[in-house]
């Protein structure tokens, strides 16, 4: 009986927080179910992206603006990365204080989806530079020059553009929730005679492509395009998301915290 009483006696009492810190925690779980993000990416725009990613990317942009953008006739190149490195500058100073981050959630997403602007411009400016290049120095001035540069860049800009668009609709109320036919292919079981058909033509495709670009020693020319495509096809579905994790959170102010 003694033993009992001393057990009873010696059992922690309820912490009065812990039950209020368990349900913003089963609020914010749940919360984190309904936050909508789009068709192509897998894992919605998180908070946690502002300690990373300006990091790896400010060395990208300074690098190219202090040597893209030297002697630069135009001013197009000096001025992009100049601005891109602001932004990773700003966004990597925001990023070291959390309460700020937690106090200002919406502009964080914000300077996320800035900051993933500034991913794209780098990477499809360095595929711009595997199409364009002629083995010679850089020259900011050959660039503008060269007749590769609006075949690239024109399309390029073009695709991001749509896509942005494309992306933002799937983001509308009325369009949440529709899912892609190459996502339904997993999830639900979709013609497996028409997948493995479309993946032998991508197959060929790639094949033929990487043999014509050996064959013609234009290999770089071609990769360039393509990745710099591939860039502006992805892309921008983080931009979006993250624009729209701004908007989501004004409404859901505990839905995710660091």
């Amino acid at each position: 009986m003694l033993k009992f009483l001393l057990k009873k006696k010696e059992s922690p009492e309820p912490d009065p927080g812990s039950g209020k810190q368990k349900k913003s925690k089963k609020r914010r779980m749940n919360q984190a179910v309904d936050r909508y993000h789009g068709p192509l990416i897998t894992n919605e725009v998180s908070l946690g992206y502002i300690k990373f990613f300006p990091w790896l990317m400010l060395p990208f942009t300074a690098f190219l603006y202090f040597v893209a953008g030297h002697d630069d006739p135009i001013g197009i190149i000096n001025v992009l990365f100049l601005s891109a490195t602001i932004i990773n500058i700003v966004s990597l100073l925001f990023g070291l204080f959390t309460p700020l981050i937690n106090r200002f959630k919406s502009l964080t997403y914000i300077l996320v989806a800035f900051v993933v602007w500034t991913v794209t411009l780098t990477f499809t400016f360095i595929f711009l530079l595997m199409v364009t290049d002629d083995k010679t120095p850089f020259s900011a001035l050959k660039l503008y020059e060269s007749k590769l540069t609006l075949f690239y860049v024109i399309p390029i800009v073009l695709l991001f553009v749509v896509m942005t668009v494309i992306y933002s609709w799937y983001y509308l109320p009325q369009n949440q929730g529709k899912i892609w036919k190459i996502n339904r292919w997993k999830t639900y079981e979709v013609n497996s005679k028409k997948k493995e058909l479309l993946f032998n033509i991508a197959k060929v495709l790639g094949f033929i492509l990487l043999v014509i670009a050996v064959i013609t020693d234009y290999i770089q020319m071609i990769f360039g395009f393509f990745f710099g495509a591939l860039m502006a096809f992805a892309f921008p579905a983080v931009l979006v998301d993250a624009i729209y994790a701004a908007i989501y959170i004004k409404d859901h102010p505990d839905y995710e915290e660091l």
